[in-house]
Order: structure tokens, then C-alpha cells, then sequence
């Protein structure tokens, strides 16, 4: 089988989706958006790093709900506060 290009429209990834240019430029424009996202995240001080982050929203884009993520989250965030205070005393 060949990687033989005939146009812009080509598809370039199996067959699943097709992409204007290169699967390059996709996961390099994915990037951009989760820099952003991340960003973003340090501006609201959620105190997520880049790799929970990343979790976060593969978990989102898998079809958890947003909400139910959120009070997940803060849920371990008390639980994790909780068990510190109480090796603390």
C-alpha cells in the first residue's frame, strides 16, 4: 500500500477523518488549544497541572459530565486536606 498524495483533500489517516494538510498540523493545533486551556486553568487558580489537566479533559471529551468531574475533584481535594490535618495532629 502506498502513501501516494493526489490532493489537498486526501485522506491521511486511515481513513477516519479527513484532514486539510498533515495529522502534524492537527495534533499541533491540539497542542495550541490545551496550552490554552491550560492557561486558563492557572488564570481561575483551579490548581490543576498540566497532566491532571490533560486527564481532565480526556475524561470530558470520553463523555464524563463537566459537573459531576468538578465535584469529583473537589470531593478528593477534601478528602486529601482531611487526611493531611489529621498526620498533622
Amino acid at each position: 500500500m502506498s502513501n501516494k498524495t493526489t490532493g489537498s483533500n486526501d485522506c491521511l489517516d486511515g481513513g477516519n477523518a479527513k484532514v486539510n494538510g498533515s495529522n502534524y498540523l492537527k495534533l499541533q493545533q491540539s497542542q495550541i488549544i490545551r496550552n490554552n486551556i491550560h492557561a486558563i486553568s492557572q488564570l481561575l487558580n483551579t490548581g490543576l497541572n498540566a497532566e491532571s489537566l490533560d486527564t481532565c479533559i480526556k475524561l470530558i471529551e470520553a463523555g464524563v459530565h463537566p459537573q459531576a468531574l468538578a465535584e469529583v475533584i473537589t470531593q478528593i481535594r477534601r478528602e486529601v486536606a482531611a487526611l493531611r490535618s489529621s498526620e498533622e495532629h
